[in-house]
């Protein structure tokens, strides 16, 4: 009986040390990646960073808006929920980092404040700034506002113009990014000419 259970135990053993070698068998046919080659995988490209995620804007479905009166209607747009408050806290200096939703997926600007207040009235108004810049790559160019009603981009490239600006009156999380091309042209006030 002994004889036995010490036969069972040495095959159960023989079993699970063959099971072991396995993903060492499969680890030499597919190394893993020097330490080199980990590197240039994840070093970022000089062209415009792309990405299917953002932390502070997220694709949204417009069925799900809260019903609140649009501000704006353009003809085409892609809906984004934004996290405006981690927005407007990188945007607290002088200078910033900040990924937007553009056509041609996230992209990463370089900013600088372009704002013409002076310190009095800027202390007065902390939520109104103005910044200008270009996209990591250098292909697209932006200004960008900030006031009580939300954040405002126009982004520039060779032929296109897009914009993003609140969907909602009212409300600074919603953001519809469209070409310029897709907001109704308002009708020309006579009384100007």
């Amino acid at each position: 009986m002994r004889v036995l259970i010490i036969g069972i135990v040495l095959i159960v053993l023989a079993g699970c040390s063959s099971s072991k070698k396995k993903p060492i068998e499969q680890a030499e046919v597919n190394p893993l990646p020097s330490m080199q080659e980990k590197a240039i995988e994840s070093e970022p490209t000089p062209e415009t960073v792309k990405v299917t995620e953002s932390e502070l804007w997220h694709s949204y479905n417009e069925a799900d808006l809260p019903d609140l009166e649009k501000r704006i209607s353009p003809s085409s747009f892609e809906l984004y929920r934004c996290d405006y408050s981690s927005v407007v806290s990188t945007l607290h200096s002088n200078s910033a980092e900040l990924e937007l939703p553009t056509k041609q997926g996230y992209v990463i600007f370089i900013l600088e404040n372009s704002s013409t207040m002076n310190e009095e009235l800027a202390a007065k108004y902390p939520e109104i700034k103005s910044f200008k810049g270009k996209s990591t790559d250098g292909r697209l160019s932006i200004r960008l506002d900030t006031n009580a009603e939300g954040l405002f981009a126009e982004i520039t490239g060779i032929e296109t113009k897009q914009l993003i600006s609140p969907l909602l009156k009212g409300n600074t999380t919603f953001y519809a990014l469209h070409n310029e091309d897709a907001l109704p042209q308002s009708p020309r006030d006579e009384s100007f000419d």
